[in-house]
């Protein structure tokens, strides 16, 4: 019998498998994929993120100092913060570089085989797949988003998400990030333009609905721009979960990762959040296990610890992912203005306090900045609620 199974080899389950074994105990990671990590992504990487879990120098593409958002208009705005603030990655082979890693610590996975049942009994678990059945002490769900065995074990779904699409292209005149704002391209959301190998980059949007005719029509806006010369390959699309679940552990269960909505909803990020709420997991895990004690209440402490660390981020963002849906074209073009000035970039956007990976700062200071203010109360309604979140913060 193991000590865990682990479902699903993304960045949340193979950090947490590589922190279990680390601790002695017998790990086993299931996935349907042969080839892990390689998930739908953009690839970017805050500097903390890569100072905690450290990234292979031969997997990043390049380091991000600057980015361009460009505005419904086409006017835009240039952001250099003078030194790098994230790392464009090749994200497959980072998160497999964890799984390596847990490997080297005895971690047993089993790749190509997709978890159809999962039975929780009062002494055991038991994880029946395609391929053959496992038993262990107690299992990690990290399955991603939308899995449906997060829901048979009684733990429902994530209340919001969204869907993101992104293919690669050949490119040229593109050195930095690039953000585009405004209904044409991704209702409600953004496109983003984000450079990876000499001459190729990803293009990709997140909206709510439509979002291949969205993607063709940006991708197209490019080519009449001369950013994109071909496409590579087709488009994929994945789910990015908005909300975080309700409840993230039962008599012994935990979720994580994507399955548990740990995702930044104000950009869609969510490798370094899996990654620390992996850790926490990990450790919360491993005490159970240790005092032999699975029970929903001594692993409740997980949730209270992941909750402690990213509630704000999560709720401040949602307010704000949700306040920009409803925000017109012209709206944004006028807050993009206010963004220009020179009083809005020494406030705001070179800021000490505005970090890559935390944005509930940055959110604040954003909707009591006096023109972005002006314009915001237009939308009373969400307006004051976020308003009210950020002062009590």
């Amino acid at each position: 019998m193991e000590d865990v199974i682990i479902v699903g080899a993304g960045p949340a389950g193979n950090n947490a498998a590589l922190s279990l074994t680390q601790n002695g105990y017998k790990v086993t990671v299931i996935d349907s994929r042969y080839d892990i990590g390689n998930k739908p992504c953009t690839g970017i990487v805050g500097q903390e993120c890569a100072s905690k879990f450290p990234i292979p120098p031969e997997y990043i593409y390049r380091e991000a100092q600057a980015a361009t958002f460009v505005a419904p208009n086409g006017s835009h705005i240039d952001i250099d913060a003078g030194k790098p603030q994230a790392y464009i990655i090749d994200r497959a082979n980072y998160v497999a570089s964890f799984a390596r890693k847990a490997q080297d610590f005895g971690a047993s996975y089993k790749l190509g085989e997709r978890v159809e049942n999962i039975c929780i009994s009062e002494d055991v678990v038991q994880v029946d797949t395609n391929s053959g059945k496992y038993t262990s002490r107690s299992v990690i769900l990290a399955s991603g988003f939308g899995s449906p065995l997060v829901r048979k074990l009684g733990l429902g779904n994530v209340s919001d998400y969204v869907t993101g699409i992104q293919i690669s292209a050949k490119v040229e005149n593109l050195e930095n990030l690039r953000v585009y704002l405004g209904e044409h391209n991704a209702p409600g959301f953004f496109s983003w333009a984000v450079p990876t190998l000499p001459n190729q980059a990803l293009i990709g949007l997140m909206t709510r609905k439509n979002t291949k005719d969205h993607l063709q029509s940006f991708v197209e806006s490019l080519q009449s721009q001369n950013i994109v010369t071909n496409v590579i390959g087709s488009p994929v699309t994945w789910g990015i979960p908005l909300r975080p679940l309700k409840q993230t552990y039962s008599d012994r269960v935990l979720v994580i990762g994507d399955a548990a909505g740990q995702v930044k909803p104000t950009t869609g990020g969510g490798i370094y959040y899996a990654l620390m709420a992996s850790s926490i997991a990990s450790e919360v895990l491993s005490m159970a296990l240790q005092n032999h004690d699975v029970s929903s209440k001594a692993l409740s402490t997980y949730q209270r610890q992941w909750k402690q660390l990213l509630s704000i981020e999560l709720e401040s963002g949602y307010s704000a992912r949700r306040l920009y849906e409803y925000l017109s074209d012209r709206q944004i073009d006028s807050i993009m203005r206010q963004a220009k000035t020179k009083t809005f970039a020494d406030q705001i956007i070179y800021s000490e306090e505005v970090s890559f990976d935390w944005h509930s700062k940055l959110i604040g200071r954003m909707i009591n900045y006096p023109g972005i203010h002006n314009v915001l109360r237009l939308i009373n309604p969400i307006f004051a609620k976020l308003a009210h979140q950020t002062d009590i913060q």
